[in-house]
């Protein structure tokens, strides 16, 4: 189970850096976009995704499931969305290079015993990413067209 839910972590997170990198570069055509200002909804709901919503949750994962050198690691603070408070958050680059290095680690602190908010953290984090792919593609039908 502990493998599995590594892997749904991991893969989950790939696929937001890879939308975000697809993101980032075609931003740089967008931003000639004659229609730009239109589209500033959209991007401030992607940059928010990105680098609130799941840093959150990332963090939100790393609690769950009391991940040994929490305190160590270089945490940043965000403004939570619903809260209006500040809260730790790490991004999701550097918690794939954490994934990697610690894997044994990871895998220990998932197997430990099974909690229910972490499936429920898990799930909130691939809806986040898939919100973004979404949001994503529509910004760029919506530039394109």
């Amino acid at each position: 189970m502990s493998k599995q839910l590594y892997d749904q972590i991991s893969g989950t997170l790939r696929r937001a850096e890879l939308a975000n990198q697809h993101y980032q570069t075609e931003s740089l055509k967008w931003n000639l976009d004659p229609h730009k200002s239109a589209h500033q909804e959209m991007r401030a709901a992607l940059k928010e995704i990105y680098e609130i919503r799941i840093p959150l949750r990332i963090v939100s994962i790393m609690k769950a499931i009391a991940l040994p050198g929490l305190n160590q690691l270089i945490l940043h603070e965000v403004l939570h969305p619903e809260l209006h408070i500040a809260q730790p958050a790490y991004g999701v680059t550097p918690t794939l290079y954490h994934l990697e290095e610690y894997k044994p680690i990871w895998l220990q602190q998932l197997g430990a015993q099974e909690k229910p908010e972490l499936i429920h953290y898990i799930n909130d984090l691939r809806r986040y990413v898939l919100q973004f792919e979404n949001l994503l593609g529509d910004l760029e039908e919506s530039v394109t067209s």
